[in-house]
């Protein structure tokens, strides 16, 4: 988590210091437009546990959990949609505020049991770099969060299921919960202005997301003797800091 602060601030610094020599000369009303009101489509690409390889341990005593011994990972890609607002505090320099949407997400777990719930992501921070007659540049450094309403799993109160699962999954067994997750958006825009008060803007960057440990769902691999194929079991994933690429494409406002 340290490190995740520590680049919050660079970043931050980095664009500030960037723009100070701009920044002092040019008035926060140049072109008379301070304000920007906007709305975006949306994508989130995120890494999930696919697979696991693992090591049944033999015991005297059911239920045996498995020993770990590396996680498999894929991509997901997450559609969403959200809304955006920020102030210009020069025409190369504002601040802004993220808002986004991810309805059906698959929170970070493989899609198989228990993948519908939906991610919500607020950013906020810095954009600088040099706007132009008919178009502009620019970086960014926003902090803010990635909440995930069914982002880990926990056994029931009262279940008498063990660690290792076997379809079909009973309700008693495992209930979801939510979990909330430090974000960092780092990246870059170009926007177009085809009048004064509107632009149309291209987001791409590294959506850092540091995960707490959680439980996910995974395929077994290899599978120990007598598991079906099609069998999902439920192991512990440590905490771990992941990289995600997010794009959007949206319009604006500027008033």
């Amino acid at each position: 988590m340290q490190k995740e602060k520590v680049l919050v601030v660079l970043a931050i610094v980095s664009l500030v210091l960037i723009n100070s020599r701009d920044a002092h000369s040019q008035s926060p009303e140049a072109d008379g437009h301070k304000f920007e009101v906007g709305g975006q489509f949306s994508v989130l690409n995120n890494s999930v546990v696919s697979e696991v390889n693992a090591t049944v341990v033999i015991c005297v005593q059911a239920p045996c959990p498995p020993k770990v011994n590396s996680f498999l990972k894929s991509r997901k890609t997450q559609p969403g949609f959200g809304g955006r607002f920020g102030y210009n505090l020069t025409d190369d320099l504002a601040i802004e505020a993220e808002l986004n949407y991810f309805p059906k997400a698959d929170s970070f777990r493989p899609p198989g049991a228990f993948n519908d719930g939906n991610l919500i992501e607020g950013l906020s921070g810095l954009k600088a770099g040099k706007r132009f007659e008919k178009a502009g540049i620019f970086g960014k450094a926003r902090p803010g969060f990635l909440y995930a309403s069914k982002g880990d799993l926990q056994p029931a109160p009262g279940s008498p299921c063990g660690q290792i699962l076997t379809p079909p999954f009973d309700s008693r067994c495992f209930q979801t919960s939510s979990k909330n997750s430090f974000a960092f958006d780092l990246g870059g825009m170009v926007e177009l202005y085809p009048t004064k008060r509107t632009l149309i803007r291209f987001d791409v960057g590294d959506t850092i997301v540091r995960l707490d440990k959680r439980n996910v769902t995974a395929v077994l691999n290899p599978l120990p003797s007598g598991f079906p194929a099609s069998s999902l079991v439920i192991f512990g994933v440590p905490a771990e800091t992941t990289h995600n690429f997010q794009g959007s494409v949206g319009i604006g406002f500027r008033f």
